[in-house]
């Protein structure tokens, strides 16, 4: 009789409501259980003891041509190649978005990255561990070396101070910086002649396309 009038028989019409009332119904309970209640936030150090130890003496290591930038976010130094497939760059995202730089090692001009520090803990799970690789390859194919040190044993001043010149030797630096790392004696009119270089380097567009 339904069918002949044309019109929808009446058990249907309740099971379509009740089916649209339960997906309403979770639609609120998952806004609700999302929502932050409050300010459930507390402020942490932002380096360990050990990392803090390691900073000073990468600090001391670089002198004063360089600056160090700790706990730096990946997402802030690498990107994904313009032109890769969407897929690829979604594995990419995913694989910044969590990551970081212990400690990253920049001009004092202009805070262009150059290397990083890892800092290792003395124990880590597989799946860390590979996380951690598959990020300092990232960086390493971006240009920028990653020196790898055990917080739990520190290399000593000097071989610290050599692990962070080879490094800067590896990374892409303008020829102007690699002078003032060098230590080489200016008078103050060349040290600003140099400066200046450097900085008309690390501005110019076709530059840093090229690295």
């Amino acid at each position: 009789m339904f069918e002949e009038a044309g019109l929808t028989p009446l058990y249907i019409l309740l099971a379509l409501a009740a089916v649209i009332i339960l997906a309403m119904m979770v639609s609120v309970l998952r806004g609700s259980g999302a929502r932050l209640r409050g300010e459930p936030f507390k402020r942490q150090a932002l380096l360990s003891a050990d990392e803090q130890r390691c900073y000073q003496m990468l600090v001391a290591a670089v002198g004063d041509a360089y600056r160090i930038c700790p706990k730096v976010a990946a997402l802030a130094l690498l990107r994904p190649l313009p032109g890769i497939g969407r897929k690829q760059r979604r594995l990419v995202l995913g694989l910044l978005a969590e990551g970081w730089a212990d400690l990253l090692i920049c001009t004092a001009v202009d805070l262009y990255p150059l290397a990083l520090v890892r800092l290792a803990p003395a124990k880590s799970g597989r799946a860390q561990r590979r996380r951690a690789a598959r990020l300092q390859a990232a960086f390493v194919a971006a240009g920028m070396p990653v020196i790898e040190i055990m917080t739990s044993d520190l290399p000593s001043a000097e071989r610290l101070r050599e692990l962070v010149d080879e490094a800067i030797a590896m990374a892409d630096l303008p020829v102007a910086a690699r002078s003032l790392h060098a230590g080489a004696e200016l008078s103050c009119g060349d040290e600003e002649a140099l400066l200046s270089e450097l900085a008309a380097a690390m501005r110019d567009p076709e530059d840093a396309d090229g690295r």
